[in-house]
């Protein structure tokens, strides 16, 4: 059971209205702007979903409750892919990625500067494929030195080693990073994947167009008489 107290509502002598420090409503609306720049995403938004949290009191008129809302506590902003995936997701991971807009304490909250996360995967790659090109550059001229002051088998083949070791590491090195950037590259598609497909889907509830492509219901498929009875198909 919660360790919770219990706290029953009063009524605020201003208003008349019930009060009470758990009372609230939250509200969904969407947004459009322009290229709007939201946490964890690469692309910049024209549409997006709003979440507000404000407290509430509650109201008795004519044999019925009228929720009333009061001061905002909380403002946060999505793509529509971030609020396709908080809804399906409940309960699920470690969260849903969001853009917090105001607070109790901060009415604005900065923005956020456009800074794609897929950049920082591309300068990732960029030191790795350098770093390594640079040890397998210094191992070769390691080698030729060798080679050409004739230091003998041992210095020679030390250098070799050295060099062997060095291109080893550059594949599975070049290749973390690579997939590290692939990975970020198939995220930005899928966002914008969800938030193009949620977009089609709110047009055609709005205008009541009817999509380009629809599925037969199982229903009108006709099939060949054999299969419909269960038996084997025949050739014609």
């Amino acid at each position: 059971m919660s360790s919770r107290p219990v706290q029953a509502p009063v009524i605020d002598t201003a208003s008349g209205d019930e009060v009470h420090p758990a009372f609230g409503v939250a509200v969904v609306t969407r947004r459009h702007g322009s290229g709007r720049s939201l946490f964890q995403s690469d692309l910049l938004h024209n549409e997006t979903v709003s979440l507000f949290v404000r407290e509430a009191t509650r109201g008795r008129d004519l044999n019925h409750d009228s929720v009333r809302p009061g001061r905002r506590l909380v403002e946060i902003e999505m793509s529509l892919a971030q609020w396709g995936s908080l809804v399906s997701s409940m309960g699920l991971g470690s969260g849903v990625s969001v853009t917090i807009r105001s607070t109790e304490r901060d009415a604005f909250v900065p923005e956020i500067p456009h800074q794609p996360r897929t950049a920082e995967n591309l300068r990732e790659v960029r030191e790795v494929t350098d770093r390594m090109y640079a040890r397998v550059k210094e191992a070769t001229a390691a080698l030729r030195e060798a080679i050409r002051a004739k230091k003998g088998v041992r210095a020679t083949k030390e250098a070799l080693g050295t060099l062997e070791n060095a291109v080893a590491h550059v594949g599975s090195n070049a290749q973390f990073a690579v997939d590290s950037l692939v990975e970020a590259g198939e995220q930005v598609v899928a966002q914008a994947r969800a938030d193009i497909e949620a977009h089609v889907l709110e047009v055609v509830r709005v205008t009541g167009a009817v999509p380009s492509i629809e599925a037969p219901p199982f229903g009108a498929l006709e099939l060949p008489g054999p299969i419909a009875s269960g038996g084997e198909p025949t050739d014609a």
